[in-house]
């Protein structure tokens, strides 16, 4: 699986979920995603604009929040496989932006996956 199809399978149970969506009604944030590997650095992107995700790949000039971390974490992340908690303690999860959005964020992934 690639970083790609795991955000947007990420996206489609968002988005599928109505209690998700009308939590999210009013979290409007770009959230830049940063994979490093043995390719260097990867750049994708998650949006949130009333209530839906949308993902892409590619940069984003002004992220309101930015995830780095090694792309096979980043996919077991954003997957379900693993908890962002973990990575996130020890050091290999790095995220800036403020405390409110990575919390969001963190219970968007716990409401999907059962984290």
């Amino acid at each position: 699986m690639t970083l790609a199809e795991a955000l947007n399978g990420f996206v489609a149970e968002c988005n599928q979920d109505p209690r998700l969506r009308e939590m999210n009604r009013d979290w409007s944030r770009q959230i830049a995603i940063v994979a490093t590997g043995h390719h260097g650095r990867r750049a994708v992107w998650l949006k949130s604009q009333e209530g839906i995700l949308t993902s892409g790949e590619g940069p984003l000039a002004s992220p309101d929040m930015e995830i780095t971390a090694p792309e096979e974490m980043l996919i077991d992340i954003f997957s379900g496989l693993l908890s962002p908690t973990e990575p996130y303690n020890a050091g290999d999860l790095l995220v800036r932006g403020q405390q409110d959005d990575m919390m969001r964020l963190d219970i968007l992934t716990l409401l999907i996956w059962g984290g």
